[in-house]
């Protein structure tokens, strides 16, 4: 019966991009609480694959993921710009690594919220993490997952280091043996849709639901890597009987990823939080 958990996660604030409705239950046919406008704020209370339990006005409900706006980090010093334009007019200075709430793009420049106002910023100055990436640098991972990650050095505070590779749709974990990683499992993985593309980065594992459902589906072993973000089995019905979506190795969720229902549990079972996890 999981449905969102109840944890609240204060002070997360997100945008509707066009007129949403609040709802009762995650379900399109659940009871309409009441429209938030277009542009409006309110806070994320928690969220899954496909639906965010919300406050607007004081009033806790659902809303669709589609059409909310999506979090950014800075990966340089930049600026708030009143137009799409090199030479526009500056708002305000928004210094590296500060979060920044998309709602739009036009051309080269990304519509934002930042501290309440709304103006533009580079579009190739944000990321998903902070981090500015060389996509040439990832071309040794097809040949050799094991000697990239040790060559890179990366780190990982548990045992444990989980990549997905979203070019092959495939998830990898790593074990920490004697300092050096080796890998342990490479799955098959479904990630985002073309319009609701998984996140690219580097994160950390915080948190967990045994399961999260809607009126049309369930989804088990909810490991999650960024508010939104999670790995989780293929979809079952409500009841969680019956397998309704079981494809892997394409790109079809709502941007997170999804496995085999054993290797989601392994994930669920085994990766502590705080473990690093890779996706690119």
């Amino acid at each position: 019966m999981n449905q969102m958990s109840e944890e609240v996660n204060e002070g997360i604030s997100k945008y509707t991009i066009k007129n949403l409705n609040l709802q009762k239950e995650p379900s399109k046919s659940a009871m309409i609480i009441k429209v938030i406008p277009a542009y409006s704020r309110f806070e994320l209370l928690d969220s899954d694959d496909e639906w965010l339990k919300v406050s607007f006005n004081h009033r806790e409900g659902y809303v669709a993921k589609g059409n909310v706006s999506v979090t950014k980090i800075t990966t340089a010093t930049t600026r708030l710009k009143t137009r799409p334009l090199k030479e526009s007019k500056s708002m305000k200075t928004i210094k590296k690594h500060q979060v920044v709430e998309v709602v739009d793009q036009e051309g080269v420049f990304n519509q934002v919220f930042y501290e309440g106002k709304l103006g533009y910023v580079e579009a190739d100055l944000l990321s998903d993490d902070g981090i500015k990436y060389q996509p040439d640098k990832l071309g040794n991972f097809y040949y050799n997952a094991e000697k990239f990650v040790n060559d890179q050095k990366i780190k990982s505070p548990t045992p444990f280091l989980v990549v997905t590779d979203l070019k092959a749709k495939q998830t990898y974990v790593f074990e920490d043996v004697k300092g050096s990683w080796k890998e342990l499992y490479c799955w098959p993985c479904s990630i985002g849709a073309a319009q609701t593309p998984t996140i690219t980065g580097v994160f950390h594992i915080n948190g967990r639901k045994e399961s999260f459902k809607t009126g049309r589906y369930q989804a088990k072993y909810a490991t999650k890597i960024k508010e939104g973000y999670y790995y989780h089995s293929v979809l079952y019905d409500p009841s969680g009987t019956k397998v309704t979506e079981g494809r892997l190795g394409e790109a079809l969720s709502h941007g997170c990823i999804r496995l085999a229902a054993d290797q989601a549990k392994w994930i669920y079972d085994a990766i502590l939080d705080g473990t690093t996890v890779v996706i690119h």
